[in-house]
């Protein structure tokens, strides 16, 4: 027994070379190596996306004089550009996610998502992180298993398909707005009514 023991590590060792090893095919390494890091860069960008995305205070209040009146200018003015990021970022995700799927209705699932993430932001941001992560990183995963399921072309004719729906974009943005005031002001009356204590973060 120790003698086929013996035989077999000698073997082993006879094939082990570091000569082979370095003089190899180095192809895959270079595409693996590539891909871990634009698996990395993803998964980072895709991290502050959703974290911000479930924030409940898009804004860091301000301390200065007269903070509110710039909170709520900014709410008034900025947020509809973050609104509009929201939804486009969404609605591309689902467009690489569906090969199926009509652009209209790609554009409703993004607009019930968009505002189930800023709805369970006020509820409680743990939530909402949970939902704002789930399609950016099925995409990952679905790439990981399956990376001949995304077709450039198909995505690319779909996103030129983006322009013929403006109107219920249009929409679709200014309900997210809408809805993001009210929110707003539900919590702010909220917040005169029961004056936040000293170390209540909500």
């Amino acid at each position: 027994m120790a003698f086929g023991l013996d035989i077999g590590i000698n073997n082993l060792l006879g094939r082990f070379s570091i000569e082979k090893i370095l003089s190899g095919d180095l192809s895959l390494f270079t595409w693996l190596f590539s891909i871990m890091i634009m698996i990395a860069i993803y998964s980072i960008i895709i991290y502050h996306f959703y974290r911000y995305i479930a924030r409940r205070d898009c804004f860091k209040p301000s301390e200065r004089k007269h903070g509110k009146a710039v909170g709520i200018l900014k709410y008034m003015f900025v947020f509809p550009v973050i609104a509009m990021l929201f939804f486009i970022g969404f609605s591309l995700i689902l467009i690489f996610l569906t090969n199926t799927i009509d652009i209209s209705q790609i554009l409703y699932t993004a607009f019930v998502l968009v505002l189930a993430i800023r709805i369970t932001a006020y509820y409680t941001e743990d939530l909402s992180k949970d939902v704002a992560k789930m399609l950016p990183f099925a995409i990952l995963g679905i790439f990981l298993v399956d990376s001949s399921y995304f077709s450039i072309e198909s995505v690319g004719d779909r996103i030129n398909l983006l322009p013929d729906f403006i109107n219920l974009i249009i929409q679709f943005l200014l309900l997210i707005i809408f809805t993001e005031w009210i929110l707003r002001a539900i919590l702010s009356i909220r917040n005169y009514i029961f004056p936040k204590k000293e170390g209540d973060s909500c």
